[in-house]
C-alpha cells in the first residue's frame, strides 16, 4: 500500500481553492490533472510503498505525536517547475514545522528515511508535464490567502485508479 501522512483541508477551503485554481492559468494550458477538492491536503511525510504488516507500527508511532491544534494560513500560489506542480503555499509557522519534525522523527524510528530536501508545506492543485505560466494577478486571489484550523493529522492511503488518484484516510490523529 502507498502511504503518506498529512493534514486534510476543510471542504469549504478545498472547494474555494479548486474553483479559483482553474482561473489561474491561460486557456492555452492543457493536459492538467487537477486535484479533486476531497484529495487536497498538506503533506507532512511521504512514506511510499509500505507492506500492510507495518501499518500498526506506523499508527502506534503517530499516536505518540503530541501537538496543539493550529491555525494554518495559505500564503499565495506557486509552481514547482521541475516537476510540473501548481500549488497553494502554506505559511511556515512554528507549530506546523514542529508537527512536521515530530512526524519525521516518528517515521525515522519506524525505519523510513527522512527526505533530503527541506520541508516545504503546500497544497497541490494540479500537475502537468508542460511548463506552467500563471496570470500576473494570480497571487492577489483571496482564495490563496485563507486561514483554517487544523484539528488532526491523518494517515492516508493513495490508490491509483483509472480516473486518477484517490486518497483514503486510514486513521486520524487528534491535535490537542
Amino acid at each position: 500500500m502507498r502511504l503518506f501522512i498529512g493534514i486534510g483541508l476543510p471542504g469549504s477551503v478545498a472547494e474555494t481553492l479548486a474553483k479559483s485554481a482553474t482561473k489561474l492559468l491561460p486557456s492555452s494550458a492543457s493536459k492538467l490533472r487537477w486535484t479533486p477538492p476531497a484529495n487536497m491536503h498538506i503533506t507532512l511525510s511521504f512514506l511510499g510503498q509500505v507492506h500492510e504488516a507495518r501499518r500498526k507500527v506506523i499508527e502506534q508511532a503517530l499516536f505518540r505525536v503530541r501537538a496543539p491544534r493550529m491555525q494554518l494560513e495559505l500564503a499565495g500560489i506557486g509552481v514547482f517547475e521541475r516537476v510540473g506542480v501548481l500549488f497553494a503555499e502554506v505559511k511556515h509557522t512554528p507549530a506546523l514545522l514542529a508537527l512536521g519534525e515530530q512526524v519525521a522523527v516518528a517515521m525515522e524510528r519506524c525505519g523510513f528515511a527522512r527526505e533530503d530536501r527541506s520541508y516545504s508545506p503546500h497544497v497541490t492543485l494540479a500537475r502537468t508535464r508542460e511548463r506552467l505560466h500563471l496570470r500576473p494577478d494570480a497571487a492577489d486571489d483571496p482564495a490563496f490567502h485563507q486561514t483554517f484550523e487544523a484539528t488532526d493529522f491523518r494517515l492516508y492511503q493513495s490508490l491509483t485508479l483509472p480516473g486518477g488518484a484517490q486518497y483514503n484516510v486510514l486513521r486520524s490523529f487528534p491535535l490537542d
